[in-house]
């Protein structure tokens, strides 16, 4: 299987597009950006590939699924209160939001998108996705943020 992940990395390659890839991650291969890329001799940030808003694409190698993650939206204090009014808003954000999930764990935000996939696997859409996920990130951050302080 993974053809899937094959016809990603065919996508990314003839896009031009720098992506890291990990195997075999607990049945998924995984697609991140690096930190980084020089372009012309000069090293630019890429969005996605710090520490803040990671984004990941994890293909399933059953090719059954593609879960695109915007890890580290926010850092959450341990604080029990601010952490019900930070639920109470994903309730909203994750009803509002169709295809996009927003939740905590070990006191960071973060978002996930899930496609399933049926032998009809479009890496494009995968990729664009990535432009949702990022956008509602952006557009929710001071609502989230509004939340913990």
């Amino acid at each position: 299987m993974r053809n899937n992940a094959l016809a990603f990395e065919k996508y990314i390659g003839e896009h031009e597009i720098h992506m890291n890839k990990g195997m075999n991650v607990e049945d998924f291969t995984i697609f991140t950006f690096p930190e980084k890329v020089v372009i012309d001799g000069v090293e630019r940030p890429v969005l996605g590939g710090g520490a803040e808003r990671r984004a990941v694409i994890a293909l399933r190698d059953d090719d059954t699924l593609a879960d695109i993650f915007c890890f580290h939206i926010a850092t959450v204090p341990n604080d029990e209160s601010k952490k019900t009014l930070l639920y109470k808003l994903f309730n909203e954000l994750n009803s509002t939001y169709k295809y996009i999930s927003f939740y905590e764990d070990q006191n960071v935000v973060s978002s996930k998108i899930c496609i399933p996939f049926n032998n009809n696997f479009d890496a494009e859409l995968v990729f664009e996705m990535l432009a949702v996920i990022f956008q509602a990130a952006e557009q929710e951050y001071p609502r989230i943020i509004a939340r913990i302080k």
